[in-house]
């Protein structure tokens, strides 16, 4: 009772009543110190409960000062967190957008990478058609050069076939007029042998001597056997002339067609396209076609049989090859070589399907037994063997096996079994 009659400042504890009552309760407490003993320590316990409160009093001020410090800075840190949330709301969304494009850049650079592979397969596939149209366009030009160079010695020969035409002619005209000649003295040994013959019956006739009738028809048999041995002579020498001289017009024929077929060859395979300036373009082959000479060829990468090979080619304005010289078997045998393919053999246009050992090539020629390129092995025999191991029916189609010399490399071989193939067509 005594401290709560002493402390009742503790139920309004301000600043400023603490300073007042405290002020009073002290002069109290020292007036009355005096009376009772007991007072000295509730006096000091008093000071030292003041002292702390006062303390405790200045830090709870303290305190709600950092407290309304902190909620103010719990409020700017709330709003920062609102502003985090917002920001890595954004930053998620811009995160997932960055994903997926980069989901998107990666396809890209996967689609980027096979392009870039596809062209630089195309480029190499580009600079090896390049510098096949630069090799053909070498071989063009060396065409064109031979054609343009047989083509003067073509007109160069035109010009001296005409300069013998014209003397084939101004000696035609002479043997005419010797003809003539002959004819007109032919008449005259025949008028001498009618008046002989005439004479001669006269005499006959008029009844002369004996004796000299004899002489007069021995006489008129001789001149008549002269005359008909000059007439022989005659016939013959004329006959001899007219035979030289067709020979030779005969001869300036050929001459002037076979130009004349040249010309028409070189104006097949580079005709003329300015009348006035006489200038030619030459032909060229279709595309993955070879030319050689006057003629294009396709070597093929895939396997067919014979017969689908021969039709393949047909399909294309061509045929399956058929070898006319031995440099275009040289030409065939390194073309074939040249295509990268895992079959080395190669179906060409040669069969001797409709009579064993006939072989002839698929325009109808026979084979040339100065033109063959069979292969021939040490110890194993030539080709052709008709081998009917594996096809009981033997082997009826030839082809070509690179794998082998150029100029030894033909086989025969099952028309059933799948080969590349070489077609060959005019250009």
């Amino acid at each position: 009772m005594v401290g709560h009659q002493l402390l009742p400042w503790m139920n309004n504890p301000t600043s400023g009543s603490i300073s007042a009552t405290s002020a009073k309760k002290e002069q109290d407490i020292y007036n009355k110190s005096d009376k009772k003993p007991g007072w000295k320590s509730l006096l000091f316990d008093y000071q030292n409960i003041s002292d702390g409160y006062l303390a405790l009093t200045t830090a709870n001020n303290d305190l709600r000062r950092d407290n309304q410090l902190l909620e103010e800075r719990g409020a700017r840190l709330h709003e920062q967190n609102q502003l985090l949330n917002g920001t890595a709301a954004d930053l998620v969304s811009v995160n997932l957008a960055l994903s997926f494009e980069s989901a998107e850049l990666t396809e890209q650079i996967g689609n980027l990478t096979s392009l870039n592979s596809h062209l630089a397969q195309e480029h190499e596939r580009l600079v090896r058609h390049t510098s096949e149209q630069e090799g053909e366009e070498l071989k063009t030009s060396q065409t064109i050069t031979r054609l343009v160079d047989s083509n003067a010695r073509r007109e160069q020969e035109a010009r001296r076939l005409s300069d013998v035409n014209g003397l084939l002619r101004d000696e035609l005209v002479r043997a005419n007029e010797r003809n003539r000649e002959l004819l007109e003295i032919n008449g005259e040994f025949r008028g001498e042998v009618q008046n002989l013959s005439e004479k001669i019956a006269a005499l006959s006739s008029g009844g002369g001597g004996g004796g000299c009738a004899k002489a007069s028809e021995r006489s008129t048999q001789l001149q008549e056997s002269s005359l008909r041995e000059q007439k022989q002579n005659l016939s013959a020498v004329l006959m001899k002339e007219r035979r030289e001289a067709a020979e030779r017009d005969t001869s300036g024929r050929n001459e002037l067609q076979s130009i004349k077929e040249a010309y028409n060859s070189l104006d097949l395979y580079c005709p003329v396209v300015n009348h006035n300036t006489k200038e030619r373009i030459c032909k060229k082959c279709p595309d993955s076609w070879h030319q050689f000479e006057t003629k294009c060829y396709y070597f093929s990468s895939q396997q067919l049989t014979w017969s689908s090979s021969r039709a393949w080619c047909q399909t294309r304005g061509g045929d399956l090859l058929v070898v006319n010289s031995q440099p275009e078997q040289s030409f065939v045998f390194e073309s074939s070589r040249a295509v990268e393919a895992s079959s080395s053999r190669l179906w060409i246009g040669l069969t001797d399907a409709e009579e064993e050992g006939e072989w002839s090539w698929v325009d109808g020629s026979p084979l040339n037994s100065d033109l063959q390129f069979w292969l021939s092995r040490v110890g194993l025999g030539m080709e052709p063997d008709d081998w009917k191991l594996d096809d009981p029916l033997g082997e009826d189609c030839g082809h070509i096996d690179t794998s082998e010399n150029a100029l030894k490399s033909w086989m025969d071989g099952s028309c059933k079994t799948a080969y590349r193939w070489i077609c060959e067509k005019n250009v």
